[in-house]
């Protein structure tokens, strides 16, 4: 059981905070995170980089509506090496959030930045599509 003296920590291997990344970028003037992947992935690599952050963002999405996860700024947003992004530090959902800092979230059943929408292509492409095929199914 976890509480306010226990917890857990696992170590995710091969990752690096999407905060860290956008800092490197930034200082490397690589541009966005989109030129990241096409860059990072090189031409035979970024469509299946691509096709799994499409996917695992899907479902990051929805885990975070049912859960009703917060605090999901780009600190607790891992990008692993394989395209795939997953969400850590879990200390506040359902109700649980101490203070008042995090009442912006309310609102916002999940987190789909304009730059996620980018790495998949745009909201016409068919990554995009998939995108909302998976979330909606």
């Amino acid at each position: 059981m976890l509480d306010t003296d226990f917890g857990l920590v696992e170590m995710v291997k091969d990752s690096i905070t999407l905060s860290s990344l956008k800092q490197k970028i930034y200082e490397k003037q690589m541009g966005s995170l989109r030129q990241f992947f096409d860059t990072y992935y090189g031409r035979r690599r970024a469509d299946k980089a691509k096709d799994n952050f499409c996917r695992s963002l899907a479902a990051y999405s929805l885990i975070c509506y049912f859960l009703q996860i917060k605090d999901r700024h780009n600190g607790n947003i891992l990008l692993q090496k394989s395209g795939k992004i997953a969400h850590i530090d879990f200390g506040f959902f359902f109700t649980n959030a101490p203070g008042k800092g995090l009442a912006f979230e309310n609102p916002v059943p999940f987190k789909l930045l304009t730059e996620y929408i980018e790495v998949l292509g745009g909201v016409r492409s068919a990554l995009f599509q998939k995108f909302r095929r998976l979330f909606y199914q």
